[in-house]
């Protein structure tokens, strides 16, 4: 009998080591649980990154319209095609064109020959007067003369007759002559009023002058403008670029700018490329962060992998407000300001305009603010919140209120202090880490 309560304890005993064997290598190979990552609260300078999206748009795009009207005789560029300034993109036929520049030139001078007859006309018309006024003169002043030389003889010889020293004859003769010279008097005197009506004559001969000396001015626009429409049929490229539409074809007969509302046909789209811009809006919260000159980096689906450095070149002085859905009966309005983006480097030419295009832009610095890493950022409950790591190493979750951030980091306006240890959630997606949380 004492052999056997010997046997028990023994199996006891050994069945309790076992089970101590056991337990402790079921907690030797008990998966461990994976170290925490952390990081501080810290105090110090945040550079503030301001996200926007824009599209793609060129220096300049130029729709080349043509004036004239007819049949498109010459078309030598096609889309894609690289046009420099003053080179010829359409002719039109200008047939009829030059015929009206020739008639012009035909116009203008037989209205040049016109003009100098008249000068010359009005010259002669001036000497005549002159010639005329002074024979006038001469004879007036010589017919008063003769009579007044006449009527002396006529009274002298009215007192000799009387002392009977001359025959009546003399007297006579002498009266005849007295009245004959006082009709070349007057017919002197009519002379020198005609002068006026000669005069008259000059001053209309100096306006037919003028009036075709306007003639001539009026020719001479005539063919200036015959000679201007006769540009039209000529289309040359007004900027350097690149053919991005073309409207018409060779062959086709178009309407003039006199037939066309739109003062004329649009023959193509020239792009210019020489620089490239991100037409970004800006949310209004983050307008006063942004000015002029501020460093960008911009990224596009286009051109994927790469990272175009930029320049803030232009901030619109006034906010568009843009409903969030034009369909929709949501009243809440999305403020938002325009700005431009000049993107610079080498590669630029990657951007095609109307391209989508992300911005980053690096704007303000916030001296001496409370910020942590964007991965110990969380959302529960509609809250923005943190895992504090206590100093006896429990976990807290604390809701906080959050400002400014950049690609790394995220200023903390209240709820942590400087030094506190927090808990980074990397993969957690609901942390603020998580791509297109901006």
């Amino acid at each position: 009998m004492k052999k056997f309560w010997i046997i028990l304890v023994i199996l006891i005993l050994a069945g309790a080591a076992y089970g101590a064997y056991k337990y402790h290598m079921a907690i030797a190979n008990a998966p461990k649980p994976a170290p925490q990552h952390t990081a501080i609260v810290q105090r110090g300078t945040l550079s503030v990154h301001v996200y926007a999206t824009g599209n793609v748009q060129a220096n300049r795009t130029v729709d080349i319209k043509c004036q004239a009207g007819g049949e498109i005789t010459s078309l030598p560029f096609q889309i894609g095609d690289a046009v420099k300034k003053g080179e010829v993109v359409l002719k039109v036929d200008p047939t009829l064109e030059e015929q009206a520049l020739a008639i012009a030139q035909q116009n203008l001078q037989q209205a040049v020959l016109t003009l100098q007859s008249a000068q010359v006309n009005y010259q002669i018309a001036k000497e005549n007067l002159i010639t005329s006024r002074q024979t006038d003169q001469a004879n007036l002043l010589s017919a008063q003369a003769q009579v007044k030389n006449d009527q002396l003889n006529v009274q002298r010889d009215a007192t000799l007759l009387q002392e009977k020293l001359v025959p009546q004859q003399t007297y006579d003769n002498d009266e005849t002559t007295m009245v004959r010279d006082q009709q070349s008097l007057r017919l002197a005197e009519v002379q020198m009023m005609q002068l006026k009506t000669q005069a008259l004559q000059v001053k209309l001969q100096k306006l037919n002058v003028q009036l075709d000396h306007v003639a001539v001015l009026i020719q001479h626009s005539n063919l200036k403008n015959a000679r201007t429409n006769l540009g039209y049929y000529t289309v040359t490229a007004p900027i350097n670029g690149a053919v991005a539409n073309v409207d018409v074809q060779q062959g086709q007969v178009i309407a003039s700018a006199t037939t066309n509302v739109g003062g004329g046909t649009t023959v193509m789209t020239l792009v210019d490329t020489s620089h490239i811009y991100i037409n970004a809006t800006i949310n209004e919260s983050d307008i006063n962060h942004v000015k002029i000159g501020d460093v960008s980096q911009i990224t596009a689906a286009g051109a994927p992998g790469v990272v175009f450095p930029g320049r803030v070149v232009l901030m619109a002085p006034e906010s568009i407000q843009d409903q969030a859905s034009s369909t929709s009966n949501s009243n809440s309005n999305v403020v938002t300001f325009q700005a431009k983006i000049e993107v610079l480097g080498k590669n630029k030419e990657m951007l095609k305009p109307g391209m989508t295009a992300n911005v980053t832009i690096f704007a303000d610095k916030l001296p001496n603010v409370l910020f942590i890493p964007l991965q110990a950022v969380v959302i529960q409950h509609h809250e923005d919140t943190v895992t504090v790591v206590m100093p006896d190493g429990k976990e807290v979750s604390k809701a906080i209120t959050l400002g400014q951030r950049n690609d790394t980091d995220w200023q903390v306006l209240a709820g942590l202090k400087a030094g506190q240890k927090v808990v980074l959630h990397l993969g957690d997606l609901s942390s603020m880490w998580t791509p297109g949380r901006h």
